[in-house]
């Protein structure tokens, strides 16, 4: 419990760099002396924050754990979240898989998902949603590049409430989901 006494210690040695530091007579009533005014409250403020975290997670040490682990989870998450580079490489490499087999040994399903994603990105139309923690990769209606009134007008554009109908796959933690999904029987000995 030593660390409890940390607040004292803090106490202390801030009243002593306040003796020690004190700024000249021509500073007085100047912006210099209100911008150090500014920076010490702003330091004393999340010292006592820090300080009173400390104490809490001693009081609380369950609560605590799970705010850290929280953090640390959302952090992993974040960290790890695909990006529209990592959906590519997966689609090439499961492509490529495919391509050695032959159409007679292919899952029908793996193949007709990875033909329409292929066409999905020659035209322009998949799009990508990042989260923070997760990505969503869903079709559009129209081109990024077009410019017709169609595409452009906001009452023809995919609404809020029907979204969902449009994502065609989840990506989390390095992998799309839905992707690893349609192609983990690729090949003859499918179920």
């Amino acid at each position: 419990m030593r660390l409890l006494k940390v607040g004292s210690r803090m106490t202390a040695l801030r009243a002593r760099l306040d003796e020690k530091f004190t700024l000249p007579a021509r500073f007085k009533g100047t912006v210099v002396e209100k911008w150090a005014n500014y920076w010490k409250g702003l330091l004393r403020d999340y010292s006592e924050v820090g300080l009173g975290v400390i104490k809490e997670s001693y009081a609380k040490p369950k609560k605590s754990l799970a705010y850290g682990m929280g953090i640390v989870a959302l952090y992993q998450m974040a960290k790890h979240n695909p990006d529209e580079l990592t959906f590519l490489t997966l689609m090439r490499n499961y492509t490529n898989r495919m391509i050695t087999l032959p159409p007679a040994q292919q899952n029908p399903e793996s193949a007709a998902y990875l033909i329409m994603l292929e066409r999905a990105i020659n035209q322009k139309k998949l799009r990508l949603l990042s989260l923070g923690f997760f990505t969503l990769m869903w079709v559009d209606l129209y081109d990024e590049d077009d410019c017709t009134y169609p595409a452009i007008c906001e009452y023809t554009t995919v609404g809020y409430t029907n979204f969902y109908e449009r994502i065609i796959d989840v990506g989390f933690w390095n992998e799309f989901w839905r992707l690893k999904w349609k192609m983990r029987n690729y090949d003859i000995n499918y179920l």
